[in-house]
């Protein structure tokens, strides 16, 4: 469709999601979400502890929390081991956005949490590269959750920084998440 004369091309927000980092390692995706929710008034100007706060286990909520420990109790039936807490760090900030990379056999995964402009709105981009069927058949289920679920953590990330405010006056962290992904070989310095 062709634009009137002496229009100006949109510069809306929505302009902002094609320039995310998740989508300059991924130009094109498997699988691409956008959430976009308000910051609830708080003035927390670095996207590391936006990412922090979204991806951290306290923000999760206490329904998922307990269907885990549930998994974890009969996978410990079989005497089998559970999977480990995947622990998501900002590997990389740009200007106001933070990129989260999680990389394995299966599958790329890149999310951008981006503060846009104003303070006023949080933007989650997700991208998601296959590498294998094995990746596409792992990825399905979440895939009809995915945005919804992230859409949650993403609305309670305010009330998880207000709260970490209040207890130890910082927005981030102790620095033990970032040491045990160290540990596990996963620094944001090591090549990708």
């Amino acid at each position: 469709m062709d634009r009137p004369t002496g229009s100006a091309p949109h510069t809306g927000s929505a302009a902002t999601a094609g320039r995310s980092l998740a989508l300059r390692d991924i130009p094109i995706p498997d699988y691409c979400d956008v959430v976009i929710v308000p910051t609830a008034g708080v003035d927390e100007p670095d996207p590391r502890a936006w990412a922090d706060a979204i991806f951290s286990h306290e923000n999760t909520p206490l329904s998922t929390r307990g269907a885990r420990a549930l998994r974890d109790e009969a996978i410990r039936l079989f005497d089998m081991v559970p999977p480990p807490q995947k622990e998501f760090v900002a590997d990389e900030v740009v200007g106001a956005e933070a990129l989260i990379v999680d990389d394995d056999d299966k599958m790329s995964v890149r999310i951008g949490v981006a503060l846009l402009p104003g303070g006023e709105l949080l933007q989650i981009t997700t991208a998601v590269k296959f590498r294998s069927v094995r990746g596409r058949l792992a990825f399905a289920p979440r895939r009809l959750m995915h945005a919804a679920a992230v859409n949650t953590l993403a609305r309670r990330a305010p009330t998880t920084l207000r709260r970490r405010t209040m207890e130890g006056g910082s927005a981030m962290r102790a620095v033990t998440g970032q040491a045990t992904r160290k540990a596990l070989g996963r620094s944001s310095s090591s090549p990708r």
